[in-house]
C-alpha cells in the first residue's frame, strides 16, 4: 500500500517536503527549508527521518525556497538521483540557491563575530556555495504541462498554478499492485487575473488532494490589492529608487 509522510509544511506553512512510498520506491515532492521563528529555522539543521540516500526521485512544484531551499542539504547528505522540474523552475532555482548559499555563509560569518550571542545553529551555515553546485547538476527538465513518467511507479501531470513563473500543481499517479491511486499536490496556488501570470489551472480528478493553505483563512479583494499597491508605490517613490526586473517566461 502506498504511504505518504509529511516531512514539512505540517503544523506550519514552510518546509514543504512530501515523501511518497510505493512498490519499494520513494519519491520526494518538494524539498523546502523552514522559515520564520528561530525554532522553525533550527529544524533545518536536523536530518530527515528518511535517509536521502534511500530516496529514488525528487520532483519540484516551484522555485521558492520553502519548496527548494533544502535541496543542497539533500544532495550533500546522500541523494544521488535526478531532481525533476520544468525549465523555468530550474532557472529560478539555480539563481535563488546560488544566492542562498552565499547568504548562508555570510550569516554564519556574522554570527561567529558575535559568538557570545549566538547558538551553534547560527555559527555554521546550513549549506555553502560548494554544496549548491553539485545539486544544480542534478536538476533535470520535465514538461511544463501534461504527463511525465518519473518511473514505472510514478507519473506526474503538471498544471499551471499561477503563483510564480514555472509554478505547478501536480497530479501524481501511483501505480502499485495493478492499481492506480491519484494524489493532487496543489503547490502554491496564485490568484486570478494577474498581469504577468496565467490564471491557475485546476487539476482534474484525483483520489486525494494535498493543499497548501498559507492564505486559506482569508479572501483578498481587488480593492485590497489596489490599496496595498498604491501604498507600496507611494512609499517607494518617497524613500527609494524602484528597480523593475524583467524575466522572460
Amino acid at each position: 500500500m502506498a504511504k505518504l509522510t509529511f516531512l514539512g509544511a505540517a503544523g506550519t506553512v514552510t518546509g514543504s517536503k512530501y515523501l511518497v512510498e510505493a512498490a519499494g520506491k520513494k519519491l520526494l515532492i518538494d524539498c523546502g527549508i523552514f522559515q520564520g521563528s528561530r525554532e522553525l529555522q533550527e529544524r533545518n539543521f536536523k536530518p530527515l527521518p528518511a535517509s536521502p540516500a534511500a530516496i529514488d526521485y525528487c520532483v519540484l512544484t516551484h522555485a521558492h525556497l520553502d519548496h527548494t531551499g533544502w535541496l543542497p542539504c539533500l544532495t550533500r547528505d546522500g541523494y544521488k538521483n535526478k531532481i525533476y522540474a520544468n525549465q523555468a523552475t530550474i532557472e529560478l532555482t539555480t539563481l535563488s540557491l546560488k544566492d542562498s548559499g552565499h547568504l548562508q555563509e555570510e550569516d554564519a560569518e556574522r554570527a561567529r563575530r558575535k559568538a557570545k550571542n549566538s547558538n551553534a545553529a547560527d555559527i555554521r551555515p546550513l549549506y555553502t556555495s560548494e554544496d549548491v553546485e553539485p545539486m544544480l547538476g542534478r536538476l533535470t527538465p520535465m514538461p511544463r504541462s501534461g504527463g511525465f513518467d518519473v518511473s514505472a511507479e510514478f507519473q506526474v501531470e503538471s498544471f499551471d498554478a499561477g503563483h510564480i513563473l514555472g509554478s505547478s500543481s501536480l497530479r501524481l499517479t501511483i501505480r502499485e499492485g495493478g492499481k492506480n491511486t491519484t494524489v493532487v499536490f496543489s503547490g502554491d496556488v496564485g490568484r486570478y487575473s494577474q498581469p504577468i501570470l496565467n490564471d491557475p489551472a485546476t487539476p482534474t480528478g484525483g483520489d486525494y488532494a494535498i493543499c497548501e493553505s498559507t492564505y486559506g483563512d482569508r479572501e483578498r479583494s481587488e480593492a485590497w490589492r489596489l490599496d496595498c499597491d498604491s501604498r507600496v508605490c507611494d512609499r517607494a517613490d518617497a524613500d527609494f529608487h524602484v528597480l523593475l526586473a524583467a524575466t522572460r517566461r
